[in-house]
């Protein structure tokens, strides 16, 4: 058994995936990487710079405010840069219509998955549109995620603070030690 925690993190990192446009399973390019944790702080957005470049991935990253949380406190991006990974905190979601792919929203920047699987931006839509659009893509987001509630991801990793993304562990491979 594994803690109800990890089961939140992965149905809400998963309807995330889904409803951004990545493709399910193991794509031929795999070029994003979905996460989730608990809070976090200066050397965990540190860490997880350092995982996604080691993983050769941008991250779409989740936290949760702690192990009982039900939704995503906050949703933050590790991209890879030409010579650095750029940390974007605060990334906000938005979708055009209520059929659209999610799209995250960052400064001045839209950021979307495109047809290679890569994230991309672009201008931020019309600033009239953002607060309906926010609100359509969460109450998308939370749907899908109640729906996957019950979800079993086969190939999750647990990389713990300073480990290296090769010390990955299998998700299917821990226990709650009581």
């Amino acid at each position: 058994m594994t803690h109800p925690y990890i089961k939140t993190g992965q149905s809400w990192s998963f309807a995330l995936a889904i409803l951004l446009g990545y493709p399910i399973g193991k794509p031929a390019r795999h070029t994003i990487s979905f996460s989730s944790s608990g809070p976090r702080d200066d050397e965990k957005d540190l860490h997880l710079a350092g995982v996604a470049l080691e993983a050769q991935r941008d991250f779409v990253h989740l936290t949760f405010a702690d192990l009982e949380a039900t939704e995503p406190s906050e949703i933050g991006m590790a991209l890879l840069g030409v010579d650095r990974v750029h940390w974007l905190p605060n990334v906000r979601l938005f979708a055009a219509g209520d059929r659209a792919p999610l799209e995250m929203l960052h400064g001045d920047r839209r950021w979307r998955i495109d047809e290679r699987n890569q994230l991309v931006s672009h201008k931020l839509p019309a600033r009239h549109l953002i607060p309906r659009g926010e609100q359509v893509a969460w109450q998308r987001l939370r749907k899908m995620a109640a729906a996957l509630a019950d979800l079993e991801v086969v190939d999750g990793k647990l990389i713990k603070l300073g480990d290296t993304y090769r010390d990955a562990h299998d998700l299917a491979n821990l226990k709650i030690a009581a």
